[in-house]
């Protein structure tokens, strides 16, 4: 329990920084703050698909 609490405390602090990186630390417009959004979600979806792969190098490490 306590480690997802400080996985998911993680992933907020890491992806609201990508965010806040890609909008240069200015007072983002929407173009901006839309640009930021996107960089966002590809880091996001990298992190999913990082963690697929692992399940299944897991899984199938266990079926040996």
């Amino acid at each position: 329990m306590t480690a997802a609490q400080l996985g998911l405390l993680t992933g907020v602090a890491v992806f609201g920084a990508v965010f806040l990186g890609a909008t240069d630390g200015t007072v983002p417009s929407a173009g901006a703050s839309a640009d930021a959004l996107w960089v966002t979600c590809v880091a996001l979806a990298g992190a999913v698909l990082c963690g697929v792969l692992m399940s299944l190098v897991r899984r199938v490490g266990n079926l040996r």
